[in-house]
């Protein structure tokens, strides 16, 4: 079963902490390699041409591809998005409903994670302290409930 996401940003603190970083690398990759082309092409370029000329040049012929590169960036940044609500959707999730484990509500909703999200074994953990939590307020109900009753015969 594959239930299909409503959001991009689900944790836009930690999403997008993650995007800045990657869009920082990536211009500095970009930046770089540009330089690196550019450079290695004039170095090996007419040596009877001043560097200057050679440089202009080669930088010329590098921007269509450089224009390339850049269209790319969006799909990437997307994809990241979207890679990364494999780890942060289940966070987000887990975050729920420990808050609703927390406020003592009568019943907490299993915790279920997509096929393709991480941490499936984290689920599974929660689930079962879900089901402890559970019984164990069952039986500290049923042991007031006892108290109560003894209190009263007794009084």
């Amino acid at each position: 079963m594959r239930l299909k996401r409503r959001q991009h940003f689900i944790d836009t603190n930690v999403q997008g902490s993650l995007l800045r970083r990657i869009m920082i690398h990536w211009a500095l990759f970009f930046v770089i390699a540009c330089l690196a082309v550019v450079v290695m092409q004039a170095l090996m370029g007419d040596p009877n041409l001043p560097m200057v000329k050679r440089i202009q040049k080669e930088a010329g012929e590098f921007i269509f591809l450089g224009i390339i590169l850049l269209s790319l960036f969006p799909a990437f940044m997307l994809d990241t998005i979207r890679f990364s609500n494999r780890f942060v959707g289940p966070v987000a999730r887990l975050r729920r409903v420990l808050k609703e484990l927390g406020s003592e509500q009568e019943e907490v909703e299993v915790l279920k994670f997509r096929d393709s999200d991480f941490w499936a074994d984290v689920a599974q953990d929660f689930n079962k302290v879900s089901d402890l939590v559970r019984r164990q307020r069952t039986e500290i109900a049923q042991l007031k409930k006892q108290l109560k009753e003894n209190q009263e015969t007794a009084g």
